[in-house]
């Protein structure tokens, strides 16, 4: 087994430890091995400087080090050596034993070491911490501009909402003047934000740091058998078969689809925008639009933004594959992304079940929905009319005034009850 893979708990190299003297701030200083397999700590300090560790990797680590504050990674420590005196004073010294699950830590130059174990955040999953909440609106309401309240609206409904506006903001003036004052952040609070980097970091680093473990040290060669390279050659003729076969599609076929694909999105994306102007369409300023009068225009407003709104999404979400998955700056477009995806696959899936659901049982549907009308637009309106032509709660009206209204309301209903019987 190689030395680097038996580090001490692995703790250092997956960042379990945020200690270094009396400070919290230095999360992914700290990687240690373990000494008494051979490893030499200043050689690791020299492949960690050169970036040797980091060589194959999916991403450039300079990202990861300018969100965690640091150039570059270095040894703090060492783990279960012979004497402490051959250590620098100002390095960690951790000890393991079979007995405990947690290493003994000391440091010579230390007041007190605080040791912090925690589960690594899986940023394949799209786990990670965060000092504040995720953010999924994609703007503040407030700052559109109204139309409906525009200079050259005199209503008095316009009026109205400008006094409101004028006085929320004088309210938001007040609320400030006596809120209080934030304190001076100290030097442990700017560095937490850091901290969680380094935090979300640590399973990324682990994957990567134990693929390049084999660089550390000498690595011998030796000739391949004759198996070996059957396996080889047979390997490097698949693999050049699905080059070309790859190579034919992406210069032939592929360029071909994009195009097409292109213009298909294009000419929906002009559609949608003129059936947006369309339902955005006010005849004077202060007047309602199409979409203020009807649910259904709102609805396909909403569905044409969403529409408008995907390309986009789709490459930002599409870039993000080019950082390391710890970087969380695009998981709220991910999650309004298939949040919206989700809502339409929604409104397809209820629109579809209860289509079927009336197609087949159209003809129990249509007789529910006459009896349901005939009880409350014939039979309730008949008997109320019935029982006002009389002398209603004993109440004495005019005999023959009643008689004419309530024959003409009856006859009214009756023709109406007429129309909702089946031919």
């Amino acid at each position: 087994m190689h030395p680097f893979s038996t580090v001490t708990l692995g703790i250092f190299v997956a960042g379990y430890i945020t200690a270094r003297w009396d400070l919290v701030t230095r999360l992914y200083e700290l990687v240690l091995f373990a000494a008494e397999y051979g490893v030499v700590a200043h050689n690791v300090e020299f492949h960690l400087k050169s970036g040797t560790f980091f060589r194959s990797g999916p991403h450039s680590p300079s990202r990861i080090y300018d969100l965690c504050g640091h150039s570059s990674m270095h040894v703090l420590g060492v783990a279960n050596v012979a004497s402490q005196t051959e250590v620098d004073p100002s390095w960690v010294c951790a000890k393991t034993s079979i007995h405990s699950q947690y290493p003994r830590i000391a440091c010579a130059k230390a007041s007190s070491v605080q040791l912090i174990l925690y589960d690594r955040p899986h940023p394949k999953g799209m786990q990670y911490i965060s000092l504040n909440p995720i953010a999924l609106a994609l703007g503040d309401k407030g700052s559109f501009p109204d139309d409906v309240t525009s200079g050259e609206d005199d209503s008095e409904e316009a009026k109205h909402a400008a006094a409101n506006k004028e006085n929320r903001r004088k309210l938001m003036e007040k609320l400030k003047q006596h809120s209080i004052i934030k304190r001076v952040p100290s030097a442990r609070d700017k560095a937490l934000p850091k901290i969680v980097n380094q935090v979300n970091w640590s399973w990324e680093l682990e994957q990567v740091l134990q693929h390049n473990v084999g660089r550390l040290g000498p690595r011998p060669k030796r000739g391949l058998s004759v198996s070996e390279r059957v396996v080889e050659s047979a390997t490097t003729m698949r693999n050049y078969v699905l080059v070309q076969l790859w190579t034919l599609l992406s210069v032939y076929l592929f360029p071909i689809v994009q195009q097409a694909f292109i213009l298909v999105l294009f000419f929906h994306r002009v559609l949608a925008e003129i059936l947006l102007i369309i339902l955005e369409f006010r005849a004077k300023p202060g007047y309602a639009a199409l979409k203020d009068i009807s649910a259904t225009a709102q609805q396909i407003e909403i569905r044409l933004q969403q529409f408008c709104y995907w390309p986009m999404q789709y490459v930002t979400l599409r870039q993000r594959k080019a950082n390391w998955a710890s970087v969380t700056t695009s998981h709220p477009d991910y999650i309004r992304f298939y949040n919206s995806l989700w809502l339409v696959a929604n409104d397809v899936i209820i629109g579809m079940a209860v289509g079927s659901y009336i197609i087949e049982h159209k003809e129990w549907v249509a007789d529910q929905i006459r009896d349901l009308l005939r009880v409350y637009t014939v039979e309730a309106l008949q008997s109320g009319i019935s029982w006002l032509m009389d002398w209603p709660a004993g109440l004495k009206l005019n005999g023959e005034l009643a008689a004419f209204l309530g024959d003409l309301f009856l006859w009214v209903i009756d023709y109406w009850s007429s129309k909702l019987q089946p031919p």
